[in-house]
C-alpha cells in the first residue's frame, strides 16, 4: 500500500536492516518461513504480503532475469489439513485453479496479468506481476469519495477490463472496491482476485451456481443463486460507482442482518446518488441507476455498452426492456429463495413467471 488504511500517511519502505522485513527494488514484505525457498526453480519467495480465506500472497522475483512478482499460494486451512473437509478443500481448490484458467485467458492493461502455475508439496500457486500503490476500496476509506472525473475515469477503465474478461467467457462475480488496485500517482487501474469468477462453459459443476460475491454489491440473480452473466457485474460495478462519488453504499443495513441488506438489493429501488451529492450532473446518475436495475433486461447489456456510456461528454442510461423494473426468479429454487425473502418483508407473494 502507498497510504496507512487508517489515517492516510504516506508509507515508506521497510527496513531492509530490520530481521523481520524484507524489501525488493520498491516493494515490501514480511520476513516468512518461506523467504527463500525457490518455487519450479525460477521463483524465490522474498516475504509475505497478504493473506486471504483461500490463499496466501508473496513478494518473489524471477532469478533468470529478476522480475519483481506476487506469488498466490493456494492455503484454505485456518485449522489443520487434517481436521478441513476434504469435499470442501477440493471444491475451492478447484476453484483456485480456476482463477487460474480465467486469467490466463484474459490479456487487458486493466486486469492482473499471470505469468505462470505451478504446485508446491501438493498446493497450487500462481505467479502474477507484482503492482505497488493501493486498492480501491483503501483509498475510498481514506479520502471518502473521488472527484467526478476521476471516479468516471476510473469506473471506465474497470468497465475495460471487465469487458475483456467477459470476451473471454469469464465472469467475475465480485465486483467491488477491494478487488480493484490503483497503481501509481494517476491510479491507472488493475482488476484483481478473480477467484469467484465463473467461467462460461459448457458442463459447468453445480458449485458454480453457489451464492457467491459480497452482500453490498450482490445483484439479484446473485442473491438467489440463479445464473449469472456480464450483466451481473454491470450492477455491481454501478454501486461501486455509487460509493466513488458519495462515499456511501446505496443499501446498507449499520447493525442489521445480512439478509436484510440482500432483501435491499433484491427489492428496494435504488436511492438516487445525487440524494448525497448535491452537485451530481443527472446523466450520470441516470448512467448509475441504468446499471443497477432490479431484472438484468433492463441493465446494460454488457459491459462494453457500460463503458462506451461513460465514455460519452453525458451518459444516455438505457432504456427499459421491460415496463416494470422487478426481478422475477426463471428456477424453482429462485422462487423459493424470493418468497423466503418477501414473507421476510412483509410483501405479498413474488410473481412466478418470466
Amino acid at each position: 500500500m502507498a497510504f496507512c488504511p487508517h489515517d492516510g500517511v504516506p508509507l515508506e519502505l521497510v527496513d531492509p536492516t530490520n530481521p523481520r522485513a524484507a524489501s525488493l527494488r520498491g516493494y515490501s514484505a514480511r520476513e516468512t518461513r518461506s523467504s527463500g525457498a525457490i518455487l519450479d526453480g525460477r521463483w524465490q519467495i522474498h516475504g509475505f504480503i497478504n493473506k486471504g480465506a483461500t490463499a496466501r500472497v508473496y513478494l518473489a522475483e524471477d532469478v533468470a532475469d529478476g522480475q519483481v512478482v506476487a506469488v498466490k499460494m493456494f492455503a484454505p486451512y485456518v485449522q489443520p489439513q487434517r481436521e478441513a473437509d476434504p469435499h470442501h478443500v477440493a471444491v475451492i481448490r478447484e476453484r483456485f485453479l480456476d482463477e487460474a484458467w480465467a486469467l490466463g485467458r484474459i490479456v487487458h492493461p486493466n486486469v492482473v496479468r499471470i505469468l505462470d502455475i505451478g504446485e508446491r508439496h501438493g498446493a497450487p500457486y500462481l505467479v502474477m506481476e507484482a503492482l505497488r500503490g493501493e486498492t480501491l476500496g483503501d483509498r475510498l476509506a481514506r479520502a471518502g469519495t473521488l472527484d467526478v472525473p476521476t471516479a468516471l475515469r476510473v469506473a471506465r477503465e474497470i468497465a475495460s477490463g471487465l469487458a475483456a474478461a467477459h470476451q473471454a467467457r469469464v465472469i467475475h462475480r465480485d465486483v467491488k472496491p477491494d478487488n480493484v488496485f490503483l497503481i501509481g500517482d494517476d491510479a491507472s487501474v488493475k482488476v484483481i482476485d478473480f477467484g469467484m469468477a465463473k467461467m462460461l462453459r459448457s458442463g459447468a459443476n453445480v458449485e458454480e451456481e453457489l451464492v457467491m460475491g459480497t452482500a453490498q454489491y450482490m445483484a439479484p440473480e446473485q442473491i438467489v443463486s440463479e445464473p449469472a452473466d456480464a450483466r451481473t457485474d454491470v450492477y455491481a460495478l454501478g454501486v461501486v460507482l455509487f460509493k466513488m462519488l458519495t462515499g456511501h453504499l446505496p443499501f446498507d443495513v449499520d447493525g442489521g442482518l445480512h439478509l436484510d441488506l440482500l432483501g435491499h438489493h433484491l427489492f428496494s429501488p435504488a436511492p438516487p446518488p445525487s440524494w448525497l451529492h448535491d452537485l451530481l450532473d443527472p446523466a450520470i446518475e441516470c448512467a448509475i441507476l441504468s446499471a443497477m436495475r432490479k431484472d438484468p433486461q433492463n441493465r446494460y447489456p454488457s459491459m462494453q455498452a457500460f463503458h462506451d456510456d461513460l465514455a460519452r461528454a453525458r451518459p444516455q442510461g438505457w432504456p427499459l426492456a421491460t415496463a416494470r423494473d422487478v426481478y422475477v426468479p426463471g428456477t424453482a429454487d429462485g422462487r423459493a429463495a424470493v418468497d423466503m425473502l418477501f414473507r421476510r418483508f412483509s410483501l405479498p407473494p413474488a410473481p412466478n413467471t418470466r
